[in-house]
């Protein structure tokens, strides 16, 4: 993990994150609304990395399938079920107030590595992310996260 950042954690049940702006709305309004209730309603589970005390970064998982004939050519696309099992980044944010530090980059890294986890337990094809602009698929694109046909989505096989 970066200096001065803790290793990510899962959110406690009912936990939320105050105060946590990013500056990406959607991201910011899911953080303020529904961290705290993801896990008890079970449509995800929220990992935080704290420094000082503060939130400083987050990212969620949940459970997820693609459709296979997004997938495009390839034997997966030839033999898999209609539905491919999957793991989604739902959400990953860094406070404003420590961007620049290699934070996003370690949070991501954390996130593959707990997909694929869920991957060796449960069977999943990939990681599959929604960016939320050409600057955040650039991001996922430095850690070999590929588009899924013309769906705007972005995986990366576990």
């Amino acid at each position: 993990m970066t200096a001065g950042f803790s290793r990510p954690v899962q959110l406690a049940a009912g936990e939320g994150i105050e105060g946590f702006h990013c500056g990406v709305e959607i991201v910011d309004s899911w953080a303020a609304r529904h961290a705290a209730t993801a896990r008890v309603r079970g449509t995800g589970v929220v990992y935080v990395s704290r420094c000082a005390g503060r939130v400083a970064g987050f990212y969620t998982l949940s459970t997820h399938s693609i459709v296979r004939t997004d997938i495009g050519g390839g034997w997966l696309a030839r033999n898999a079920p209609s539905q491919v099992p999957a793991v989604l980044l739902g959400m990953l944010g860094v406070d404003d107030d420590f961007k620049g530090m290699g934070l996003g980059a370690a949070l991501l890294r954390d996130a593959i590595v707990n997909a694929s986890k869920v991957a060796a337990i449960a069977g999943a094809w990939a990681l599959v992310v929604d960016p939320v602009d050409d600057s955040a698929a650039a991001f996922y694109a430095r850690f070999g996260f590929s588009r899924i046909g013309d769906s705007g989505r972005m995986a990366i096989k576990l």
